[in-house]
């Protein structure tokens, strides 16, 4: 593993089992490039050069991001407005969880587990319009009836609530 620096940007450069340069930028603002190990340090450095305005672009990106312990901190702030909304959507749908929790998750809002009525909400959550909150809420509550997200899970959602297409783009 060796170091190279471009523009002041320090790029860990490792030499691997690949056939062409791969460069990574991690949520953590470091930047990193795979390389054949025929490739020489100058070719990676050229390379990375020439995409200086990709990595600092991803690292701008990871740097407006908030933390994990950023969500981790606001967590009470959130579970006291899903205690407040989930009974609502509860009563609105006649659908009950038998329990719910608060987590950081990456790649979804909200997540359900039909068969234990179990639902769970993204910490991320917490920064979105409350219209938003009340959608996932609504979102995963229809899961405890209708499984996967076909034609009949969509009627369960227009039914409660018409306008739910607009909102779920607001979390994009």
């Amino acid at each position: 593993m060796s170091i190279i620096k471009v523009n002041g940007i320090e790029i860990e450069v490792q030499k691997k089992k690949v056939k062409n340069l791969h460069l990574h930028v991690k949520p953590d603002g470091k930047a990193y490039i795979s390389m054949p190990k025929y490739v020489t340090l100058a070719e990676a450095e050229r390379f990375a050069a020439a995409n200086l305005d990709w990595i600092l672009n991803q690292q701008k990106k990871f740097g407006e991001k908030p933390s994990k312990d950023h969500y981790v901190r606001r967590k009470p702030e959130l579970d006291a407005k899903i205690k407040a909304l989930l009974p609502k959507w509860e009563a609105i749908t006649g659908l009950k969880s038998t329990s719910w929790h608060t987590r950081y998750m990456t790649s979804r809002w909200g997540s359900c587990i039909p068969s234990k009525g179990r639902v769970c909400f993204n910490l991320q959550l917490v920064d979105k319009p409350e219209e938003c909150l009340e959608y996932v809420i609504l979102h995963e509550l229809v899961h405890l009836k209708c499984a996967g997200h076909g034609e009949d899970f969509k009627n369960e959602l227009s039914r409660f609530m018409p306008n739910w297409k607009e909102i779920s783009n607001k979390l994009k």
